[in-house]
């Protein structure tokens, strides 16, 4: 069989279960007609001027079944006085659902209503080019480009990347993820013709290059350097769509792109799921690796801010265990039944009792206070001494394990502890990972999240 057969074949296979139904579709604009119509009447009554429309993967067809958003925008005119807090007050006293306001860089209005999602967000109306006066404001450019733009029959083809990425989990611009949106997505394959296998064998060569979609000049914005990817906003050529995807996710995209095209495997896309039984279980007891996990409580704040502090968080545990001599592997974060597990995987629990210290240059002022500062300590066993250009010493010290590390560094000020995560010393709980074991023995959720800490490998490699 030809390469290309297995290829249509898989792909056959998973939009099969990707493609909306048209009973889901006939749903789901039937909910969408009816919330939009109390809108509408409920901005009447207030005498607001405003224009309600669809927008994200729903109204441009390019949303898988099973994700049923509504989207909806309620667009001011560019110069209106009135506050998207208004608009979100007058609806959320209007429609009776379980609505919650979030605000991550902009307030919007959401709720569940059986099994489907519905966001109420205010923007203003603003036509290419013109400045935005909030976030969101380019979003109903962003579809009205997709729409137009996207080549017929290409729905499919950007379902089929979304599905690839969310199997190979580089799916979703949130802080936690860090990957391709929906937007982006979509911009790729009208970038590559309208073909998802395009796609995959042109990301590649995307590093390095700047990807435009309209003829006029880059802008010369110095906040693009130093980002993996950049694709420019056909609405707004200031904007890097790529800005969020960070240079881990783009390799993991790039290699799980490369090893597709040669060895195609519906796996891609559905990852066999991680059954975790007695063997996987005493795999996790008999690893050689270090696992510690901090436990505590999960604050009440929004996704966006939680995992911002999150990252920043494991950031600063990541370079205090390594300046302590700590050889850390990966630091990572669940969010599960209230609390958060932030957990460390390691080659060793205890650092050696010997370390280098480095020192100045040797032409640098700053040797004389290196100098006397361990000439006379007794802790050191080796030097002062010059390697290459620079004064070092080797020094001897207690066997130090991390959780103790951690605790005296949170107690020095060593570790930021950002002030969202409302953490507090006294209520963090440490485990080894046989205390894990015991703790969560049934838990599926956190022992295969241990587990694939410890294995590395990426889901399509299982």
């Amino acid at each position: 069989m030809f390469k290309e057969e297995d290829y249509a074949k898989i792909h056959l296979e998973v939009l099969s279960k990707i493609r909306p139904k048209t009973e889901e579709r006939e749903r789901l604009e039937s909910e969408y007609t009816s919330i939009k119509e109390k809108i509408s009447s409920i901005l009447d009554k207030e005498g607001i001027n405003a224009k309600i429309e669809l927008c994200g993967s729903f109204s441009r067809d390019t949303w898988l079944s099973g994700n049923r958003d509504l989207d909806i925008f309620i667009k001011l005119p560019y110069g209106s006085l009135i506050e998207p807090d208004r608009i979100i007050k007058i609806v959320k006293k209007g429609i009776d659902l379980p609505w919650q306001k979030k605000h991550a860089n902009h307030p919007y209005l959401f709720s569940k209503k059986d099994d489907f999602e519905i966001e109420i967000i205010p923007c203003y109306e603003i036509e290419n080019g013109m400045r935005v006066r909030s976030p969101v404001d380019r979003s109903p450019l962003h579809k009205k480009f997709i729409v137009k733009n996207l080549p017929a029959g290409a729905n499919d083809e950007v379902r089929l990347l979304k599905q690839f990425m969310r199997g190979v989990e580089t799916y979703g611009a949130e802080i936690k993820v860090h990957g391709f949106s929906g937007y982006l997505v979509e911009l790729l394959i009208i970038y590559n013709d309208g073909k998802f296998l395009e796609a995959l064998k042109n990301i590649k060569n995307l590093p390095g290059k700047i990807v435009k979609f309209n003829n006029e000049e880059v802008c010369n914005n110095k906040k693009f350097e130093n980002e993996p990817l950049i694709v420019l906003d056909p609405t707004d050529k200031y904007r890097n769509v790529a800005s969020a995807v960070k240079q881990q996710a783009l390799n993991e995209f790039i290699a799980a792109a490369e090893n597709y095209l040669r060895n195609p495997s519906i796996n891609y896309f559905f990852p066999k799921k991680i059954i975790m039984n007695a063997s996987r279980i005493e795999e996790i007891r008999k690893s050689d690796l270090c696992i510690i996990s901090m436990i505590h409580k999960k604050p009440a704040i929004v996704d966006d801010i939680l995992w911002g502090q999150l990252r920043k968080f494991e950031r600063s545990i990541n370079n205090h265990l390594s300046s302590e001599g700590f050889r850390i592997i990966k630091i990572n974060s669940i969010d599960i039944d209230e609390k958060i597990i932030t957990t460390i995987v390691c080659e060793d629990q205890y650092v050696d009792k010997y370390q280098w210290n480095q020192g100045p240059p040797v032409d640098n002022p700053e040797q004389e206070k290196f100098l006397t500062k361990y000439l006379t300590n007794n802790s050191v066993i080796y030097g002062p001494t010059i390697i290459e250009d620079k004064w070092a010493v080797l020094i001897k010290r207690e066997k130090i394990s991390i959780e103790n590390s951690i605790l005296f560094a949170i107690e020095k000020n060593l570790i930021s502890l950002p002030s969202h995560l409302q953490l507090k010393k006294k209520e963090m709980k440490f485990m080894n990972k046989e205390a894990l074991l015991q703790t969560f023995p049934q838990n599926e959720t956190v022992l295969r999240f241990i587990y694939k800490m410890m294995k590395g490998k990426p889901s399509y490699l299982e």
